[in-house]
Order: C-alpha cells, then sequence, then structure tokens
C-alpha cells in the first residue's frame, strides 16, 4: 500500500472537506483525483471499480469533473481530461489498490463527519 495522510480542509464558510495526501510525488494526480472526483463522486467511482473487481465487467472508465479514470483488470490509470501536462502526469495503480483506497477514503470521511478526533492520521501499511 501506498504511505498516505488524512486531514481536514476547513473552508471560510466552516463547512469541511477529507484531504489525503501521498508521500509519494508520483501519486500527486491521484491526490487531486481523491479531492476532486471521489469527494464529489464516490458512489459511481466506488460502482465502477467494485464491478471490474468482482468481475462482472472485464474494464470501466469514469470521468469526473477534472480527472478520468481508465479501470482495466489489474491495473487503474488515473489522468487529467485536459491534454496539459503542467496539470500533473496520468497515474497508474494496481485496480484492487484504488478500490480498497477509495473505500477507506469514505470510511474516514464518516469519521470525520461523525466528529471523531483522529486528524491528521497516517497510514503505511
Amino acid at each position: 500500500m501506498i504511505k498516505r495522510e488524512y486531514d481536514i480542509f476547513k473552508y471560510q464558510n466552516n463547512s469541511i472537506s477529507l484531504m489525503i495526501s501521498f508521500f509519494d510525488p508520483y501519486y500527486q494526480t491521484l491526490c487531486e483525483f481523491f479531492d476532486t472526483e471521489v469527494n464529489n463522486f464516490y458512489p459511481h467511482i466506488c460502482k465502477e471499480l467494485e464491478a471490474v473487481v468482482t468481475g462482472q465487467k472485464e474494464a470501466s472508465d469514469f470521468g469526473g469533473n477534472m480527472l478520468n479514470i481508465d479501470i482495466g483488470k489489474e491495473e487503474t490509470e488515473v489522468y487529467y481530461q485536459m491534454d496539459d501536462e503542467s496539470l500533473g502526469e496520468p497515474c497508474f495503480i494496481s485496480t484492487d489498490e484504488l478500490y480498497k483506497l477509495v473505500i477507506e477514503w469514505k470510511e474516514i470521511e464518516d469519521k470525520m463527519y461523525s466528529g471523531e478526533d483522529i486528524f491528521p492520521l497516517m497510514i503505511e501499511d
């Protein structure tokens, strides 16, 4: 698994959102994917990943606001919709691992909204 840290981002209007940071710079695009797409489209992303992981589909894809994912049986590519390398390089991650990270992110987001005092939370497994 990938070493990561979760924290809470507090907006001026007092709303909050969960942030994830990966220590390896290779996963910067994946970090953006969680902040923009998983944050907004968790049910859809989880459903598409699950369909491939469980064998219901051979492959799938999902397009969000800024980033897309191409989900393969073994590997998933996370990349920006606009072909602009200044935004960030594509990132490849094991499909199983991404599925586990998406589920973990949701569990930690639920803890954040329930007010658990666990942040910042570092995970290294």
